[in-house]
């Protein structure tokens, strides 16, 4: 996704539709990561935990939870990610169901907010009848387009079991610490993830300069996150068109 690099033309040099279009993304942007961040602080809290709190990751403010890389990547490519939660686990009052409540907040949210907005966004479609300003119809529907996608987006991310993403951290809350896998992951998994940004930042590079479509395959990264993005993301909201008679999306 190069919403913000492609905005100009997705709205034909239009001025009005071109603002709009920019504050539904950093609204949804917003709406994805902010409340991500603190559904992991309430729930440490909730588990015993104030280290959250008493480092102010609890506001709304988004600067408090702003990663300029993973702010910049989420804007240029479409996924990436926020300043962790600074989490104590010896404060939990049980540490395993501790971690993996923690780990599965994030995720959690984004999955809701996914369908919440896509139910939304299917409503709107239903009523575009009846909305009769046309920016207001657009504002509304890029607005929940944009919030299902990003929440998508993050949470299939951010379910991947490599690094310090949720997705190992909530494999790792019940494994035994000498598990060998999970011992290999710990070790390696930041270097795998890396490698595999490098290679999609390498196939978009090299796609956008010499046309070599057929690199795409290559991009692991991207096929799991393009892939799934498609089928779940539609998959989800076509059981709401469908709902509302307006049949699948696909």
């Amino acid at each position: 996704m190069t919403f913000v690099t492609d905005i100009w033309y997705i709205t034909n040099g239009d001025v009005a539709f071109t603002m709009l279009a920019l504050v539904a993304f950093l609204l949804a942007i917003y709406l994805a990561i902010v409340p991500h961040e603190i559904a992991h602080g309430l729930v440490a809290k909730w588990n015993g935990d104030l280290t959250a709190k008493m480092n102010g990751r609890l506001s709304l403010n988004p600067i408090v939870h702003l990663d300029p890389i993973g702010f910049l990547m989420l804007l240029t490519v479409g996924f990436g990610y926020a300043k962790p939660v600074p989490v104590n686990p010896y404060n939990f009052k049980v540490p395993r169901r501790g971690l993996f409540t923690v780990a599965i907040a994030g995720v959690t949210y984004n999955l809701l907010a996914t369908i919440l907005s896509s139910f939304f966004l299917a409503l709107i479609m239903f009523l575009s009848p009846v909305i009769e300003n046309v920016y207001m119809y657009f504002f509304l529907s890029t607005f929940f387009e944009l919030l299902a996608t990003i929440n998508l987006t993050l949470f299939l991310f951010n379910i991947i079991p490599l690094g310090h993403l949720d997705g190992f951290k909530i494999i790792e809350a019940y494994a035994h610490r000498e598990n060998r896998f999970i011992g290999f992951l710990r070790r390696y998994g930041s270097y795998i993830l890396i490698a595999l940004f490098a290679l999609h930042f390498a196939v978009h590079y090299i796609q956008s300069y010499a046309g070599l479509e057929f690199l795409q395959y290559f991009d692991i990264l991207g096929l799991y996150l393009n892939t799934c993005s498609y089928w779940i993301g539609n998959g989800i909201l076509s059981l709401f068109t469908m709902m509302f008679g307006l049949g699948p999306v696909f």
